[in-house]
């Protein structure tokens, strides 16, 4: 048998009128803060600071050749990321539900009980 208890709990950090004037009255305790979570603030590693003219000139060849390595890579993951995006529109845009057809009594045993499992089927009374 299924437990049908339920605990309602509201939005963290609302209360009702019959509590607010409980702790005014001292018979509750006070209200604790909601947590709030900080800023994000993204890492910045030392090595990932905006370069300058003096620091790209002090670079060997190869250095720099291992940075637009780098720069390839990031390119071809956005690249990816906008193709897998459009993907993800063009699956979103397909139809999730099929269509209403209404049946008669004669054709509900073709309709209803030989339907096969991936169609769902929905009886209602005198129609919708």
């Amino acid at each position: 048998m299924m437990d049908y208890r339920f605990v309602y709990k509201d939005v963290e950090g609302t209360s009702t009128q019959w509590g607010d004037s409980q702790r005014r009255l001292g018979h509750l305790p006070p209200k604790p803060e909601p947590f709030k979570s900080p800023a994000f603030a993204p890492k910045v590693e030392a090595d990932e600071q905006p370069k300058s003219k003096e620091w790209l000139d002090a670079r060997e060849p190869e250095e720099l050749e291992e940075l637009e390595d780098d720069l390839d890579d990031d390119r071809f993951l956005e690249q990816y990321r906008k193709m897998r995006l459009a993907e993800l529109r063009e699956a979103a845009k397909a139809a999730r539900f099929g269509s209403l057809v209404p049946i008669t009594g004669s054709n509900f045993v073709r309709e209803v009980s030989q339907a096969p499992l991936d169609i769902w089927v929905i009886q209602t009374e005198y129609g919708i």
